[in-house]
Parts: C-alpha cells; structure tokens; sequence
C-alpha cells in the first residue's frame, strides 16, 4: 500500500443487546450478584460503573480483538480514545452516557498499554499486550519421523563402513600379495 494511504476500517461489530456485555469478544449475560468467579484472566461480565473504563480482555496476543466499554461519558458526546498520543478508537456516547467501541493499536508492542478516553469526562485503564509462542510439544508423528531417520541413518552407516577391518575400495588380493614379496 503506497505511503500517506489509509487502510480500510474493519467492520465495526453490533453493539451488544441490553442485559449482555462483551467479554473476550462475545455478547455474555451480565454476572448476577453472588454469581461464581470467571476464570483467571477472564473478566466479570458486568457494565462499566459511571467514569470507568474496561474491557472485554486486559490481556492480549498479537491479532486478538479489543473492545472498550465506557459510562459516565456526555450523552451524545464524541468519544476519543488514545494510547501514547496514537487514536486507537472513536465512537458516541449513547443517551445514557456508555458507548462501546473496537480497540485497534497501529503497533503491538508487548508490555502495559494505558488507553484514555476522552468523552466529555476522562476515563482511563490498561491492557497488556504479550507475545505468544508456538507449541512445540513433540508430536507421535513427529517422533514416528524422527524413528525412521534415526533407522536410516543407521542402514546407511552400515553399508558405508569397512567389513573386516579392510579399507573401502582396496582389494583382498592386494593386501596378501604385498606380504609374500617382499
């Protein structure tokens, strides 16, 4: 893409239904009280208290989406969010002051990430971003594989070394016939 360009936007996603908020990504019933604790690094289903930001995950590998959801905002306000001076998101606030809106960092860089909104109030929170590495469990087909050329190796080894203590390529007759001369 030629520099100064701008890449298409990603289609924004629907905005959760009423009773619902997204949480790694997905539209989840909000947690009643007294309601089990999510799984470690999942957050609580729940709405965001007035002047809080949050988001649908606080840690995140390359690709991943994010979604921030804010209250407290200006009724109908224009909604801004930055992270290290660089917009990341922009949405409206709703009648009710919440608005929700797709996260995108130009960059991902590993480490704390603090994302700022600016809807009329000042909202703040954080993300991590990490790199993830590949599994690199051994496989029974990889070892399968790993079997057959340790096999082969061996044939081959074996066809390739001297028999009997001659040396490859020299004849038996050479090596008596030298003893009887001399």
């Amino acid at each position: 893409m030629p520099v100064g360009v701008r890449c298409a936007e990603p289609v924004e996603a629907a905005t959760c239904r009423a009773g619902t908020v997204r949480v790694l990504g997905v539209c989840t019933p909000i947690a009643r009280p007294g309601a089990p604790q999510p799984a470690a690094g999942v957050p609580m289903a729940r709405e965001p208290e007035p002047g809080e930001l949050r988001f649908d995950r606080y840690v995140l590998s390359a690709g991943d989406p994010l979604y921030a959801q804010g209250a407290g905002c200006t009724p109908g306000a224009e909604t801004m969010l930055a992270a290290d001076g660089e917009l990341v998101g922009r949405t409206v606030a709703d009648q009710d002051g919440r608005f929700e809106t797709v996260v995108r960092f130009a960059s991902f860089r590993p480490g704390h990430r603090q994302v700022v909104a600016d809807c009329g109030i000042r909202l703040a929170s954080g993300v991590d971003m990490m790199l993830v590495s590949a599994d690199t469990s051994v496989s029974p087909s990889s070892l399968l594989l790993l079997f057959c050329l340790a096999v082969g190796g061996l044939a081959v080894h074996q066809q390739a070394a001297p028999r009997h203590g001659r040396s490859p390529g020299v004849a038996a007759s050479t090596s008596t016939t030298a003893g009887r001369d001399g």
